[in-house]
């Protein structure tokens, strides 16, 4: 896993690297900070400053008047074809510092002398009227000089600004956009080797010999503030204000009586107030692209303007900043997969470490006027993430295939997939968990001797055949095989069944029986199959018990692994002693006092015996069971069962009476014959402390 997330985070960081995609990530980027300008903190909009727009009203005139047009020689001038002759910025000029503006703005182009020289004079006299009062804008624009491409500055033209130009009050018009042609900084000061480098989109080559030209808004603030250039950076990000601040005020209400009194009252609106002029019609291409939107030009001016006398500006995170997040990413994915273990839970917090990165970029943004992107912490922990998720997935189904064939070597392809259903219980099981489970051992009866008859081969080939059928019969009955010993079966029920009820081991008693009786039918069928080959027939001993054991995935561990599932306890050894216990009576099944409850309404039983076996001083009651209800009771089996409970009472008379009376009727077997022998020793000799309790010297 940590090898995956390595490999994810080199890959990401490659892909920052590559130019290609590169561009693409860092656009995403753009997209997420360009939001934060719409959605987070804005820079206050200033009552100080104001925008007249050139719209479409103030294009067409249609909201005027016939007789409004007819008294004023400025919207007669308004009438003319865009753009207007320059006698109507006089005319617009006097009106404003009439009414007691501070300054205004003419966010136009004045490059050349106009057709009509009286036009030029009007505005160049107004001009001087107001001198220090009035900015106006120059920009850099390409030209061609033979092949090559040279930016030149574009003054404004001495037809306006005479002789002796009010060079202080002369900015950049220029906004330059960044590469996906959205504005976002104002370049304060800049020379003409940097425009042209902006422009060209290349490297800056400097001249030692340019000269810095201010902007527009730095002019503007400058008139407001004398020490606005301390310190200032020659270009910075700036936070916008709200996307609706400074709408424009169509400029030609100036002119219109009705609405220079009751939209501008009487012109107080703009008293000391900065006014900035500029085109907003669509008809007049001025819309500049910027995270806010689409905003016309003077707008944008505004918005800068605004930001500089506030000292509102973004920085922009160092470029190592990337790369950190990336390693960052990396680091936080790992621990999120080495700490979470549950995939849902690992999703979500990899999910809130993303938003919380976007959150934190929020508030540095808000708060540090840094623009810290969070795309490449969030792109690095999804791919890292994802990688880590999916090499824990691969490894998780690799486990689980290994564990599905580790189990079903024990039981059926069905009990299989539900004990893998249940996934966490099975690898508690696995972990050692102590558990009530019902234990089957079985054993074929002087197996060594026959052995030594037959050849190798032959062994082989009669012991697989009888295990196979032995085997079959446990997975039919959902049972586990927990090992063989030799000739020897060891199945189980109930060691992966996580939660414990009565009903369980109820079921788990009456599957383990019901495997017992098909092992029964089965070996018959061997035997009659063996016999026609000429092979020797087979007999064996079961012994079943329920108890507590300790439950789990025991053997070596690497480099020597050799594990099985498997069971340890007492109870375990008690099963294994009920199977040899069959020999001395000579049957082929015995339960025990734990399992003859759970199964004596559904099997027809027979008391056995009370014994305690070799090596324990409890004494067990046994039980054999003769088939499934609905089975003929032999017919000396109720006078057997009453002769029982004389002999636990210790009435060796009436129980001698009674056996001897179902060896009459027909039930005259090796049980039957060993409690008649053992009730003419007890008549003969009775004992003086009698439990019951037969104890066993042997396994």
């Amino acid at each position: 896993m940590p090898l995956l997330i390595l490999v994810a985070a080199c890959l990401l960081a490659l892909l920052y690297a590559w130019p290609v995609t590169s561009s693409l990530l860092t656009h995403r980027e753009r997209l997420t900070l360009d939001g934060f300008h719409q959605t987070g903190k804005k820079t206050p909009a200033r009552p100080d400053v104001m925008v007249l727009g050139i719209d479409d009203a103030s294009l067409t005139l249609e909201a005027a008047w016939p007789e409004d047009i007819a008294a004023s020689p400025a919207l007669q001038a308004m009438q003319k074809q865009w753009p207007w002759p320059r006698r109507t910025w006089a005319h617009v000029l006097d009106r404003l510092f009439d009414a007691g503006a501070r300054q205004v703005f003419l966010d136009i182009t004045f490059k050349s002398p106009s057709e009509d020289p009286e036009n030029d004079r009007l505005l160049r006299e107004a001009l001087e009227r107001h001198r220090g009062k009035v900015v106006l804008g120059t920009k850099f624009e390409d030209s061609i000089i033979g092949h090559a491409t040279v930016t030149q500055l574009v003054n404004p033209t001495p037809a306006i600004t005479g002789t002796a130009p009010d060079t202080a009050n002369i900015g950049i018009l220029t906004l330059w956009p960044d590469a996906d042609e959205r504005i976002r900084s104002v370049q304060w000061n800049i020379t003409s080797s940097e425009a042209e480098a902006l422009q060209s989109r290349r490297e800056v080559v400097v001249n030692p010999d340019d000269v810095s030209h201010p902007a527009a808004a730095l002019v503007l603030g400058r008139n407001l503030q004398p020490d606005i250039m301390h310190r200032l950076p020659r270009s910075t990000r700036i936070r916008f204000c709200d996307a609706s601040a400074y709408a424009p005020i169509s400029l030609f209400q100036l002119f219109v009586p009705e609405m220079w009194q009751a939209n501008l009252a009487g012109g107080k609106v703009f008293r000391d107030k900065t006014i900035l002029i500029g085109a907003v019609a669509s008809d007049l291409q001025d819309l500049q692209d910027t995270p806010l939107g689409h905003l016309p030009g003077v707008q944008v001016h505004a918005h800068a303007l605004t930001a500089l006398l506030a000292k509102s500006f973004i920085r922009t995170a160092p470029e190592w900043v990337r790369w950190m997040s990336i390693m960052t990413a990396a680091l936080a994915a790992w621990l999120v997969l080495r700490w979470v273990r549950v995939p849902a839970y690992c999703v979500g917090t990899l999910v809130l470490a993303s938003v919380a990165a976007q959150w934190l970029s929020s508030l540095l943004f808000d708060a540090c006027n840094i623009e810290w992107p969070a795309q490449p912490f969030v792109f690095g922990i999804g791919l890292c993430g994802g990688s880590g998720l999916t090499g824990v997935w691969v490894l998780q189904l690799r486990e689980k295939r290994k564990l599905r064939h580790f189990l079903a070597r024990y039981t059926s392809p069905e009990l299989v997939r539900e004990m893998m259903a249940d996934h966490e219980g099975l690898y508690t099981t696995l972990g050692g968990v102590e558990r009530r489970v019902t234990m089957f051992f079985s054993d074929i009866r002087g197996f060594t001797s026959l052995s030594e008859k037959m050849t190798p081969t032959e062994i082989v080939r009669q012991l697989n055949e009888y295990l196979s059928g032995m085997v079959a019969c446990v997975f039919q009955h959902r049972g586990l095989v927990d090992k063989f010993i030799g000739d020897a079966v060891m199945a189980l029920w109930g060691s992966t069944r996580a939660q414990p009820s009565e009903e369980g081991f109820k079921q788990d008693a009456i599957a383990a029986v019901s495997a017992a009786l098909d092992m029964r039918k089965a070996i018959v069928a061997l035997n009659a199959g063996w016999k026609q080959r000429g092979m020797a027939e087979l007999r064996f001993g079961m012994g079943i018990h329920q108890g507590n054991v300790v439950v789990g995935n025991i053997g070596s561990a690497d480099p020597y692994e050799k594990m099985d599932l498997t069971v340890i306890g007492d109870s375990v050894n008690l099963a294994s002693r009920l199977e040899g216990v069959t020999k001395q009576y000579e049957i082929d099944l015995i339960i025990s006092e734990t399992v003859h409850p759970h199964v004596k309404d559904l099997f027809l039983c027979r008391s056995v015996d009370l014994i305690a076996v070799k090596g324990k001083a409890k004494p067990v009651e046994i039980h054999t069971i003769l088939g499934p209800v609905g089975t003929p009771a032999p017919a000396g089996l109720a006078p057997f069962e009453v002769g029982m409970v004389h002999y636990r009472a210790g009435r060796f008379q009436e129980a001698a009476a009674a056996f001897q009376q179902g060896s009459d009727l027909g039930l005259n077997d090796k049980l039957t014959q060993v409690f008649l022998l053992r009730c003419a020793q007890l008549i003969e000799n009775p004992p003086a402390d009698w439990k019951g309790v037969l104890v066993m010297t042997t396994k």
